[in-house]
């Protein structure tokens, strides 16, 4: 399961998850509550205020560079021209993490030729959904398929949040980096059924997230999904805020990070 939270149009990641980032936070909340609050607040300066509290938002040391890329603004900043396509890239990769699931879930390669070759061919052979088309799916069905992915806007008119929180494959924390958290890697490149491909597209969003462009993602890895022993954090759930940082000193151009 994966939650994308977004101030304006649409913010903490923790390596280990039984303690809190690095020792130079000035207290060790309980992550629970902690990533609770975080998606409870409904403005830049609430989120702002709850990092400042453990000792985060001004801590460089807390912050990595998204897609581990300095120059990543250039990339995500050239995404989407209007907050409409922006969310519906969101929307997009919701699908495809679903479908991902699926896929998974019956222990299928989804680069191997026993893989659906077409997003219609993984609609129809994982839903069972003739022709990949819902038009040929009660109401009822319809109603028990869109409980998958979930758009919801809270907060106030002129500025809401927009949470998208999908039944996806979901990842570890330690597989957030090179994942939700990458820029332009292959991830999907080789997988057929899916729409995403370039692992750039839902960037878009954050140019439109306010002033700091803050994002929240929540994300545990389906329990259902054969998963990697070797992956310590393979029963947790991982959370991580991500924000631009605005040019200044020998900085040229704005940064986005990611809390880690």
């Amino acid at each position: 399961m994966t939650i994308h939270w977004n101030i304006s149009v649409e913010g903490l990641k923790i390596k280990d998850l039984l303690s809190f980032s690095s020792a130079q936070t000035k207290a060790q909340p309980n992550l629970e509550n902690f990533c609770i609050s975080l998606i409870k607040a409904e403005s830049e300066l609430e989120v702002i205020s709850l990092l400042e509290k453990v000792g985060v938002w001004h801590n460089e040391e807390n912050w990595a560079f998204f897609g581990n890329n300095e120059n990543n603004f250039s990339t995500v900043g050239n995404q989407a021209s209007f907050p409409e396509t922006a969310i519906a890239e969101k929307i997009v990769n919701s699908v495809d993490a679903v479908l991902m699931r699926e896929c998974l879930r019956l222990n299928i390669d989804p680069t191997s030729s026993l893989a659906p070759q077409t997003i219609i061919e993984a609609v129809e052979h994982f839903f069972g959904i003739s022709q990949g088309s819902l038009s040929r799916v009660g109401s009822g069905s319809r109603t028990e398929l869109a409980k998958n992915i979930c758009l919801v806007a809270t907060g106030r008119k002129e500025s809401p949040c927009y949470v998208i929180a999908d039944l996806g494959e979901g990842q570890t924390p330690k597989k957030m980096p090179q994942t939700l958290l990458s820029l332009s890697a292959s991830n999907k490149l080789r997988i057929p059924f899916v729409q995403g491909k370039f692992n750039m597209g839902g960037t878009g969003v954050l140019r439109f997230c306010g002033h700091n462009n803050l994002q929240l993602i929540v994300t545990r890895r389906d329990p259902l999904i054969l998963s990697d022993d070797s992956d310590e954090t393979k029963d947790y759930w991982g959370f991580t805020i991500i924000r631009r940082e605005d040019p200044g000193g020998s900085k040229k151009l704005s940064i986005y990070l990611f809390s880690n």
